[in-house]
């Protein structure tokens, strides 16, 4: 089972405009509403194919936003483990200018939570998981829960036996790293500021030295964007190479690459599937407005992405 913690989602709604006129009436052509925040963008990848990982989502839903989102949550049969709360779940709105071809984020702060309110939803999550599962630990944390959440949790679970992710920003991801969790995920900007050294130079051979160098028993991905990625994983390190594609908007390509990722080393793939099937997710997700992944771009691409593992072994290409 993967369960996936989503501590501060929202409500994202996509409105698409011709073109936005500056300091006057800009008409939407429609608008999209999808199920947000970090950890609902990680289980688009578990919903692409009809038989998928077993997976459970926890979450904080609450106030007029929070049962819309219940209904989507309900007509897209999300599996779910939902804490209410008295606060109300946030929005975050895109807006699309077709015209300049921009996509214009805006994200809200999410609503307090109360203690009673963190203290049901930790057991529910203690209670719910088992030996051997992935828990993914993804995104911010909302006003409520103290930033050392992630860590004291993921504690408890690695000594169950529990692979622990984390992928989040800030104090929470300083923190949660002291936990040692089974794999952490980072983006190259994040990981120069968690090992103390300036990105002068955040190109892959940078973080290949620091990954090397870097005295920590947990596995690391950091996704480098249009440049790939460099993962150490089993004492391995890991390189991907992408191909050149026209991005529309890349929000959620790192939670999308979080989900495929886990799916398939849940299913038992190699790293190197794994870390290829979730680029290939994350690749179809940049090339729409709004998170999305299809199955016709990643049978495209699939050939065009390599994974190769670097120095000290064998170099191999991954082949299907």
């Amino acid at each position: 089972m993967i369960h996936v913690v989503c501590p501060n989602p929202a409500l994202d709604r996509t409105v698409f405009l011709k073109k936005f006129e500056i300091n006057g009436v800009s008409r939407a052509q429609f608008s999209k509403d999808l199920l947000g925040g970090k950890g609902f963008n990680v289980i688009r990848s578990y919903m692409v194919k009809e038989k998928t990982s077993p997976y459970l989502i926890h979450t904080f839903l609450g106030g007029y936003t929070g049962q819309y989102l219940q209904t989507l949550i309900q007509k897209e049969k999300v599996e779910s483990i939902v804490t209410e709360i008295n606060g109300t779940t946030r929005i975050c709105s895109i807006v699309v200018d077709e015209h300049q071809k921009h996509a214009h984020l805006i994200n809200e702060s999410g609503p307090s939570i109360g203690k009673s309110e963190a203290g049901l939803f930790l057991k529910r999550l203690l209670v719910s998981v088992n030996a051997g599962d992935f828990v993914l630990f993804s995104g911010s944390l909302p006003e409520g829960l103290d930033q050392d959440f992630y860590a004291k949790t993921i504690e408890i679970l690695e000594a169950r036996g529990v692979k622990c992710v984390l992928d989040s920003s800030g104090p929470s991801l300083a923190k949660g790293i002291q936990a040692n969790p089974w794999l952490i995920k980072v983006n190259e900007l994040e990981f120069f500021e968690l090992i103390g050294q300036p990105p002068e130079k955040a190109d892959a051979d940078s973080v290949e030295k620091a990954l090397r160098e870097l005295d920590s028993s947990s596995n690391f991905i950091v996704t480098l964007g249009g440049k790939g990625t460099i993962a150490k994983f089993e004492h391995a390190v890991y390189k991907v190479s992408l191909p050149k594609i026209e991005v529309k908007n890349a929000t959620a390509s790192g939670d999308i690459f979080l989900g495929g990722l886990t799916m398939s080393l849940h299913n038992g793939e190699s790293i190197e599937k794994a870390l290829q099937t979730a680029s290939l997710y994350s690749l179809s997700n940049c090339l729409y407005w709004y998170p999305n992944i299809e199955l016709s771009d990643v049978e495209y691409y699939e050939s065009q992405i390599k994974v190769i593992k670097l120095g000290g072994f064998i170099n191999e290409t991954i082949t299907r």
